[in-house]
């Protein structure tokens, strides 16, 4: 019996795939309990070897969701809180490990590779709460805003959920956006536009909101101003716990975590550019405006991410709905593979650079460049 159709006589084997997901933000558990029980502290490096050599191998092995194994899910997903409350069952799982973490960077000798091992392992972890934040954070209940937020505080990310929500949201494929990626821009040069860009959205987005509101920007009901309260009192704890030493730790974490997502901002919408009205202004985003791709070992460990044209035409779509297209921007690999290319610029350029090109025949016009956005005033 073939696995589609095992999923179809089981209904429950359908949801149980999404528990893989589960197995993603704890691997930096697995790896310090292995570096501890086996007195080898080179398993801190366990996840980063599983990120850039076993997950972009799978991908290549497994290839694309051609039998749409998660399509078939979406018959039982009006039926079940299960997906609901799947990921918000992270994140006491998210904190348990980023806590463990911190908790062994303070209480082993281990030498200084060791020590930036599991900063940067336990920085990936992170990364899935980034992801799960980002699904949650999409939801309009106050519940799921406050368990995005909590995922958030590790990697002082809380801004991202308002900036993203309703400034990269609006301004997707548009010189506006700090958040899509110039054609010919490398990754290493988007970094220094897209993160303080993103801080600089998300304030002028709540300064605008207690504007119309009437109430002071610096004021508690400024969202801005309530994840960095929050994200100082989560550090701050973790450091009176700890100490000072384990300071290193939460700032390694947090700039893997925080470059983490720039990756996938970086190459979810390269070069991609809408079309404008005769008025100048561009119309709405749609499929076209994201690279997709239907690799399903990373939808599977990323609720859907990768289905990323679905998640941008209906933002407030659950993860499990979130369908695959065939006539919109695809990658030629899943993200594992694609993040390792995006941190070469050369490779990325040889292998993007084409497809941005085929996908508008070749119109210059119709691709998002440097000098287009300097023509547009775009700084950011």
């Amino acid at each position: 019996m073939s696995v589609t159709s095992t999923l179809k006589a089981r209904p429950s084997a359908k949801r149980h795939l999404w528990l893989v997901s589960l197995t993603y933000p704890t691997l930096p558990l697995l790896g310090l309990w292995l570096a501890v029980s086996l007195g080898q502290p080179g398993w801190v490096w366990l996840t980063t070897a599983i990120i850039f050599g076993l997950m972009p191998a799978l991908d290549l092995l497994i290839g694309d969701d051609k039998n749409d194994i998660l399509g078939l899910m979406e018959d039982e997903a009006d039926q079940s809180l299960f997906y609901r409350y799947m990921v918000h069952s992270l994140l006491p799982l998210i904190y348990l490990t980023w806590l463990a973490g911190a908790w062994a960077a303070v209480n082993y000798s281990w030498p200084i590779w060791a020590y930036i091992g599991l900063g940067i392992g336990h920085g990936w972890g992170l990364t899935f709460a980034i992801n799960s934040a980002h699904e949650t954070g999409h939801k309009p209940d106050r519940i799921s805003k406050w368990i995005a937020l909590l995922m958030l505080a590790p990697s002082f990310l809380g801004h991202f959920r308002v900036e993203h929500n309703t400034g990269h949201h609006s301004d997707v494929a548009t010189p506006r956006d700090h958040a899509t990626a110039r054609f010919g821009e490398g990754y290493w040069a988007f970094l220094t536009r897209e993160i303080p860009g993103a801080w600089e959205r998300s304030w002028r987005i709540e300064s605008k909101r207690a504007a119309r509101k009437s109430y002071a920007k610096w004021s508690l009901k400024n969202e801005v101003v309530q994840t960095v309260l929050l994200q100082i009192l989560v550090w701050g704890a973790v450091i009176a716990w700890l100490g000072l030493a384990v300071i290193p730790y939460l700032i390694i974490a947090m700039v893997i975590s925080v470059t983490a997502l720039s990756s996938q901002n970086y190459l979810a919408h390269y070069g991609l550019l809408r079309d404008k009205r005769p008025d100048g202004k561009y119309l709405p985003a749609k499929p076209q405006h994201s690279w997709n791709t239907n690799s399903l070992m990373t939808n599977i460990t990323s609720y859907n991410l990768a289905r990323h044209s679905d998640h941008h035409a209906h933002p407030s779509r659950h993860y499990q709905y979130l369908r695959s297209f065939d006539d919109v921007p695809t990658l030629p690999y899943g993200y594992g593979i694609m993040y390792l290319l995006a941190y070469v610029p050369p490779l990325w350029r040889k292998v993007m650079d084409p497809l941005v090109l085929d996908n508008v025949d070749g119109d210059m016009s119709q691709v998002l460049t440097k000098e287009l956005a300097l023509a547009e005033g775009a700084t950011r």
